[in-house]
């Protein structure tokens, strides 16, 4: 079967045209710098590249030969680019505009032969499928999901092709105009490079998608001011936890923890100082934490600590250890240290068959309250059954790991 070059041309450049525009119709509404902005912009330049070397046999050939070229490394940059801004890592301006800028020196007429320069130009496009292909394994910027496989594939298919023309051209076995070889190349470049448009659209699709997931389950399971777990996260997280206790047999302590005389530094400070005090004390709660415990913002000033395997002697320790750790932490809001306290109240033990989520916040709640009635920046324990001897575990995050 004969591929037609002509034919080929036009279907590219059309689908890469059109797959352009439904990028750009994805991107509407979102800010200049927006990754999709610049996927966009780099299929319009792999589409412009394309017209300007079909122009060649009109115009002046070693000018469009020069400019197509440069298009076409400027399309590689500006995915680069777009990939780098989608995992909101710096792009670096010398990174994506120097392959652009040394097409010129490649195709010049300080090399004259044009077989060194083809080369040349395809080795530098592998460098830069290289540069995209550690984008994407960077580890200073994770990033999981199919989209990033689907780029993978694309990235390495280019960078192989493009491997495998320079190898061609440098041995002759095709030349680096239009002969016969030359023809069937080009029908069969114009072919993958079809299948690498749609992957690389398909690839950003996935990832743009897997993102906004991403977004949508940290707005539903996420305080977006503290960054701990809201409600409903450290609710669920809660009644796995007695579930599993209730199997296993095991203690499960939870700590609920108050603010004292919140509304008093929203009405000195403001509410901003307000924000400050609450993620000051939410940092400070979680980091003195193991990898196991679990912290969420149960509402308003109010956290709630989950500690498995961990006895009421041990989240007594732990509960008071806190309470002196926010005290000796005031937040900070512009020159202020504001000084804070906080009021805890525990409940621990074995987890027995009547035990739910609810009766233990109950319990906890409880403490809570006769906490604050007897002077606040205390602790409280409430009623529970008496755990084992077992239970007098370590409880600073040092020395509890």
């Amino acid at each position: 079967m004969t591929l037609d070059v002509p034919t080929l041309f036009v279907v590219v450049t059309t689908v890469t045209l059109l797959m352009a525009f439904w990028i750009s119709m994805m991107a509407w509404g979102q800010p200049r710098g927006d990754a999709l902005w610049a996927l966009a912009l780099s299929l319009i330049a792999y589409a412009s590249s394309n017209v300007l070397f079909a122009l060649r046999q009109l115009l002046p050939e070693h000018l469009m030969v020069l400019a197509g070229n440069m298009a076409y490394v400027g399309s590689l940059s500006l995915m680069l680019v777009a990939l780098r801004r989608f995992r909101n890592a710096p792009v670096g301006r010398w990174r994506a505009s120097l392959p652009v800028l040394l097409v010129p020196v490649l195709i010049s007429p300080l090399i004259p032969d044009p077989r060194i320069s083809s080369v040349s130009v395809n080795l530098l496009c592998v460098l830069q499928c290289g540069m995209m292909l550690s984008a994407l394994y960077d580890r200073r910027y994770p990033m999981q999901g199919r989209g990033r496989i689907i780029l993978f594939a694309a990235y390495s298919g280019m960078a192989g092709v493009l491997l495998l023309r320079a190898g061609a051209v440098y041995t002759g076995m095709i030349g680096v105009g239009t002969s016969a070889g030359g023809e069937r190349w080009l029908a069969l470049v114009f072919l993958l490079a079809m299948c690498a448009v749609l992957s690389i659209a398909l690839g950003f699709v996935y990832m743009t998608m897997e993102r906004a997931e991403r977004l949508n389950y940290e707005m539903a399971m996420k305080d977006m001011l503290t960054g701990l777990s809201n409600r409903r996260a450290i609710s669920e997280e809660l009644a796995h936890a007695v579930a599993r206790a209730q199997r296993q047999g095991a203690l499960l302590s939870l700590l609920l923890i108050d603010i004292d005389h919140f509304k008093r530094v929203n009405d000195e400070y403001g509410h901003p100082a307000g924000d400050a005090v609450l993620q000051s004390v939410a940092h400070t709660l979680a980091e003195r934490l193991r990898a196991q415990d679990q912290i969420g913002r149960f509402g308003g000033e109010e956290f709630i600590v989950v500690l498995p395997d961990t006895g009421l002697d041990g989240a007594r320790i732990l509960a008071e250890a806190l309470r002196e750790a926010i005290e000796a932490t005031p937040a900070t809001w512009g020159a202020h240290g504001i000084a804070v306290t906080i009021s805890v109240g525990v409940r621990g033990g074995l987890i027995v068959g009547g035990d739910t989520r609810e009766s233990l916040v109950a319990a906890a709640d409880a403490a809570l309250y006769r906490a604050k009635q007897g002077g606040r920046n205390r602790v409280e324990m409430a009623g529970a059954p008496v755990e084992p001897d077992a239970a007098a575990e370590p409880v600073t995050k040092a020395a509890r790991a």
